[in-house]
Order: C-alpha cells, then sequence, then structure tokens
C-alpha cells in the first residue's frame, strides 16, 4: 500500500479557490434580517390601506343607497297601522269595542294602579288582624 503526499504547491491553488468560495458562502444575515422586517412591514401597511378603502367605499355606497331609496311602500303601511289604533269602533261580529292606543294605555294603567291599591289595602287588613 502507498501513501501519495501532495506537496504544498500542490495544495495551494486548492486553499486558495476554498478562500473565495468561503467568501461568495457567507450569508450577510443583517441585510436578510433588514429584508425580512421591511417586507413584513410593507405587507401590513399594504393590507391596512386595502381595509381602509375597502370600508371607505362600502360606507360611500350605503350614503348613496340610502339617498336614492324610496320608502313609499313602508311610510304608506305605517300610515295605515297609526290610522287604525287611532280610531273608534266596534266590530259587531266579534263584539269587540276598538278606542285609540294612547286611550287604551291610559286605562290599564288606572286599572293596574287599582289592583294595586286593592292588594295593599287588603295586605294592611291582614296585617292588623
Amino acid at each position: 500500500m502507498a501513501v501519495v503526499f501532495r506537496s504544498q504547491e500542490a495544495l495551494r491553488p486548492i486553499n486558495l479557490i476554498d478562500r473565495q468560495m468561503a467568501k461568495y458562502d457567507d450569508l450577510d444575515t443583517k441585510q436578510i434580517f433588514t429584508i425580512g422586517i421591511s417586507s413584513v412591514v410593507i405587507t401590513a401597511v399594504t393590507i391596512l390601506a386595502v381595509q381602509y378603502v375597502y370600508f371607505l367605499l362600502v360606507a360611500g355606497h350605503e350614503a348613496q343607497f340610502q339617498a336614492e331609496s324610496s320608502y313609499a311602500r313602508q311610510n304608506a303601511i305605517l300610515n295605515a297601522q297609526s290610522a287604525e289604533i287611532s280610531k273608534y269602533g266596534a266590530d259587531p261580529t266579534t263584539g269587540y269595542v276598538t278606542i285609540p292606543i294612547e286611550q287604551a294605555m291610559e286605562l290599564v294603567a288606572k286599572e293596574s294602579q287599582a289592583d294595586s291599591d286593592n292588594h295593599a289595602d287588603h295586605a294592611t287588613d291582614n296585617d292588623a288582624t
């Protein structure tokens, strides 16, 4: 078995090539980090800008839609309902009497006040005995 040794001169070009390749193999981590962080910041700012423009356009569209809307049908229904609850009348088939809603609320309030007074009087009578 023969051992072959290279001379120093034969190794010299290989070491020179290795040094030149090592210079190209080193990564500039500071530059990579800077580019990565700036890319993240630019992406976030772009997302926020697009979101702002989107909501601005949606708000403008809703304002225009409401300005161009007509509520004639809904207003007619509300007027009919208001007229219905604001009149007096009687239904001969069922025997129900119709009175305006304001008067009905007043009657209900008076009846509940009278009931609460009767309950209070009844409670004091029971306490006295």
